[in-house]
């Protein structure tokens, strides 16, 4: 009975026994069956009870009905990633004592640690993991969400990405209905430089967000599998297919997606060779945010090497940005700027020691312990490059020892 089962909640809630609740009402045996639904009750001893508790029964009854619902609308906007309707929806959430009701305790666990990788609240997710690595019994949907969950924080936090591959794979779809965590997949074997694997999960994503008519993870997936395309070394300029992109964004007034081409296009173009397009690619990505973020402190160094790259601006002008954009990032506990402005800095400089030196002591050390394996791969042959010229074999044997590891493959030849 479901009356019972509310009444129940606030009993404990309140921190009474079931004598005290029934005192003058009914005897507290009998409130223990009402609670547990073993007998027939009347409405009047009901209500007597319900009045008791300080709860509108009938309210509570229909807002225990709706939860699931409530739940369930809460889900598909962080996954279509509505952030002001995901916000509207937690806040309303949070007014409801039920949700503490064993019935959807978990259900509201789960989601609400989704809500905060989306919002980048490291701590509360991962505080609310460790609680739910301790749950026993889960059903299929749990076990598969939580696998879910921990792949993308895995991705997104620890950046282990081969730790993520690994949780995502084992999620089963047949008691999974969120084909969301192919496109999870999708950008952990990108981040791993599995191309093939990446653009094979992102078209699966892909299909699933066009069935759900949601427009922004449309956009983010075909942004992820163009830059599977245009890695390869045999295609051309994508030139037609970011314009497109781009129209659809301004189209659907996606501003934070519209930035994020623009600046993936100004790094297509410098692979190009179109440096002037490439300094206004990213020029327009930086209008679009908020100069305090990595973001913005991503596109500035876009632009920093486009314009070195470019070759009108003067040195002194370059270092002066270079050290603005080092400011910034130390200001903002942006790491991995302050790493590579510093780069710039010496290269602007043509301090080669210091350059070489502090992409072996600080940025490749950084990169590796974080699991940035396509930048790691770059320094580690620029390094292999340096200790060859200087005469450093053995040291450069090391770097070459790391990426011939990377790239054995089995075989049966002689």
């Amino acid at each position: 009975m479901l009356e019972g089962k509310i009444i129940k909640f606030f009993r404990e809630r309140k921190n009474m026994t079931q004598k005290e609740l029934g005192d003058g009402i009914c005897s507290g045996t009998h409130v223990s069956k009402i609670e547990r639904g073993l007998t027939e009750v009347s409405q009047e001893t009901i209500q007597f009870l319900a009045d008791r508790l300080e709860i509108d029964i009938e309210r509570e009854m229909k807002t225990y009905t709706g939860l699931d619902l409530l739940l369930k609308k809460w889900e598909e906007a962080i996954i279509m990633k509505l952030d002001a309707k995901a916000e509207n929806l937690k806040k309303q959430l949070e007014q409801i004592a039920l949700l503490q009701i064993p019935d959807f305790h978990r259900s509201h666990t789960l989601l609400l640690t989704r809500y905060y990788l989306m919002t980048d609240e490291r701590s509360k997710a991962e505080a609310l993991i460790e609680e739910m690595d301790k749950w026993v019994d889960l059903t299929h949907r749990e076990r598969n969400m939580l696998l879910h969950i921990k792949g993308i924080y895995g991705l997104q936090i620890k950046h282990d990405y081969y730790e993520a591959i690994d949780l995502l794979k084992q999620v089963d779809s047949a008691y999974y209905n969120n084909s969301e965590y192919y496109y999870h997949m999708a950008v952990a074997y990108h981040s791993t430089n599995s191309r093939v694997l990446s653009y094979y999960y992102a078209s699966k994503a892909l299909a699933f967000f066009e069935k759900a008519h949601c427009y922004v993870r449309v956009i983010e997936t075909e942004m992820l599998m163009l830059i599977q395309i245009e890695q390869d070394i045999t295609s051309g300029p994508q030139n037609e297919k970011y314009h497109e992109l781009i129209e659809k964004c301004e189209n659907f007034g996606l501003e934070k997606q519209k930035s994020l081409l623009l600046h993936n296009f100004g790094y297509h173009s410098i692979r190009h060779e179109n440096y002037e397009d490439a300094c206004h690619y990213y020029q327009e990505s930086m209008k679009l945010k908020d100069p305090a973020t990595p973001n913005y402190l991503g596109s500035l160094e876009g632009y920093l090497n486009a314009s070195v790259l470019l070759g009108k601006e003067s040195p002194k002008k370059l270092i002066a940005l270079a050290e603005k954009g080092l400011k910034t990032a130390k200001e903002n506990g942006a790491t991995t700027f302050v790493h590579f402005f510093q780069l710039h800095i010496y290269k602007l400089k043509k301090q080669e020691d210091h350059y070489f030196n502090y992409i072996e002591t600080e940025l490749y050390p950084f990169l590796k312990k974080l699991g940035y394996v396509l930048p790691a791969e770059h320094y580690e042959i620029k390094l292999f490059d340096f200790h060859i010229a200087k005469g450093s074999i053995e040291k450069a044997n090391e770097y070459a020892r790391s990426l011939a590891e990377k790239n054995r493959r089995k075989n049966h030849f002689v």
